[in-house]
């Protein structure tokens, strides 16, 4: 059988080295192509790649800030019919996850497990959207918050949703019309419920 052909798209050298040498251990994958920035990544040659491992976060070219520009590179290679990628990342919150899968990734990975790498890209390569215990375990716990606001009547979703966005009580109370005291009650009655 063939080798599966994996193109790595990663900033940081020592990581970059690191998975490549991890990888070359598998006996059926091999690394083809390696991009260090979200240029390099848009002008490879995308032919020869059967499976790409992609950064979330990648430096910019003309300075040190990281961004998601991960996710421009996972649109652009979607479109030009490379549908097999792997998101390598050390994020792990529920709306980026979310919006990686929206762009077209069919895995996301923590570089905490690296070691299920070689796995995953032998799945993405028969074609296999999964998603491995770092996806799982941000999704089941937002899932099981979702349906325990639920239970939540319409005024204490409100109150729940300006406190996750980082209001405290006070805020809270003047963007609702309401006495502190009234916030904090309902804040308690939310804690119950939520438990």
């Amino acid at each position: 059988m063939d080798k599966i052909k994996l193109m790595i798209v990663e900033d940081d050298p020592v990581w970059m080295q690191c998975i490549s040498d991890y990888i070359e251990k598998e006996n059926n994958i091999t690394v083809v192509k390696q991009a260090y920035n979200k240029e390099e990544a848009l002008q490879v040659d995308y032919n020869n790649i059967d499976v790409v491992l992609l950064d979330l976060t990648l430096l910019k070219d003309e300075g040190d800030e990281e961004n998601l520009n991960g996710l421009e590179v996972a649109r652009h290679l979607y479109e030009k019919g490379l549908k097999k990628i792997i998101m390598l990342t050390s994020w792990d919150e529920k709306d980026i996850i979310l919006e990686c899968f929206d762009t077209g990734v069919v895995n996301y990975i923590t570089k905490t497990s690296y070691r299920d790498i070689p796995n995953a890209i032998r799945e993405a390569f028969r074609g296999k959207v999964s998603l491995h215990a770092d996806v799982t375990n941000v999704l089941v716990g937002e899932l099981r918050k979702e349906r325990k606001i639920k239970i939540l009547t319409p005024t204490e979703r409100e109150v729940y949703s300006l406190r996750e966005q980082g209001l405290n009580k006070s805020q809270i109370a003047d963007k609702l019309y309401k006495s502190v005291e009234t916030i904090k009650r309902q804040l308690r009655i939310i804690k119950s419920k939520m438990q």
